[in-house]
């Protein structure tokens, strides 16, 4: 092995020890924390006993290791975050609206966009170091293992990307039938509240996502008593043009005293009227979407039908 193969070897050694380094550090750090933190509250009489060696064996404790692991990662997330600078609440944004709303997901998120591109890269000079010499043969080798990291950090971004437009699109599905059984609850006699929460129940089967959604309006709603800013949080999670239609309607029922079914009604003719739209556009582009078919499937048995006795018929007297 050339004496720069070894100089790259070393360096990419250093890099991959300092690195597990600070992860045995912080790993120490957050179980002195959890030490601490368990010692207050025995002392505080506000914590369980400890397991003794009967159940340590149990299931709660692959739980208990699981919650750990994902508390070390939100941690080292947490310390990573920083890297998302300004982005940070849009992209606390998108988690919530692909439907990772717990409060770690941002820090799971850094940890998963960092820490496993890195580790992938060191991994990989380390390997490119021990297997490959020095030269130009060197430089395919290095491009795979880059183009792995970026494709491992940019994965994740995709799959947040795919999970929040799928999740989007069964919201937007759903939304006429929830409109639907508003209004049929509303002219029952129901209020808003109680509307939208014996709604949000029919619906957690049949459309868990919206219902959950709805869940979460409403209970904001009963216990901050601020429609409005129950309503910003709804149009922040789900960033869709009925979503925000629905909000500004009811904000404006609210504030103008408009009858809360007739609105809803008013609101349903509006949307049925969109989706009817929406068909009459998909149906406009089926000429188009046929024509490939159209060329490739289909004209070619027309011009053997049309063109091949004539081609026969030249054939025959050329030969004859």
């Amino acid at each position: 092995m050339s004496d720069a193969s070894l100089h790259i070897f070393w360096m990419a050694f250093a890099g991959l020890s300092t690195a597990m380094l600070a992860l045995t550090v912080l790993l120490y750090l957050e179980r002195q924390r959890s030490l601490r933190d368990a010692r207050l509250r025995r002392a505080n009489g506000t914590s369980q006993p400890r397991p003794t060696l009967d159940n340590a064996t149990s299931p709660g404790m692959v739980g208990s290791l699981a919650r750990q692991v994902r508390h070390t990662v939100a941690t080292i997330g947490q310390r990573l975050s920083v890297v998302l600078g300004g982005e940070a609440r849009e992209t606390a944004a998108d988690l919530a609206s692909a439907g990772y709303r717990s409060r770690d997901a941002l820090l799971i998120y850094a940890f998963l966009k960092t820490v496993v591109p890195m580790a992938a890269l060191m991994a990989g000079l380390v390997w490119l170091g021990l297997t490959t010499p020095v030269g130009i043969d060197m430089l395919i080798p290095a491009a795979m293992v880059i183009g792995t990291a970026l494709a491992l950090s940019k994965g994740v971004d995709m799959y947040v990307d795919l999970r929040r437009k799928n999740r989007l699109g069964r919201i937007r599905h759903s939304f006429p039938d929830m409109l639907e059984l508003i209004v049929i609850t509303s002219e029952a006699g129901l209020g808003p509240q109680p509307a939208l929460h014996r709604v949000a129940q029919e619906m957690s089967l049949s459309h868990p996502e919206l219902a959950r959604e709805m869940l979460q309006m409403v209970s904001e709603m009963a216990m901050t008593n601020d429609c409005r800013g129950a309503y910003a949080k709804m149009n922040l999670r789900v960033p869709l043009p009925e979503i925000g239609i629905f909000t500004q309607t009811l904000d404006q029922s609210d504030r103008y005293g408009t009858p809360f079914s007739r609105a809803m009604r008013t609101l349903i003719i509006e949307q049925r009227g969109n989706r009817l739209m929406a068909i009459e556009e998909k149906a406009a582009r089926l000429p188009v979407l046929m024509t490939l078919p159209l060329i490739f499937c289909i004209m070619p048995a027309v011009f053997v039908v049309l063109v091949g006795p004539a081609v026969l018929s030249v054939l025959d007297n050329i030969f004859s």
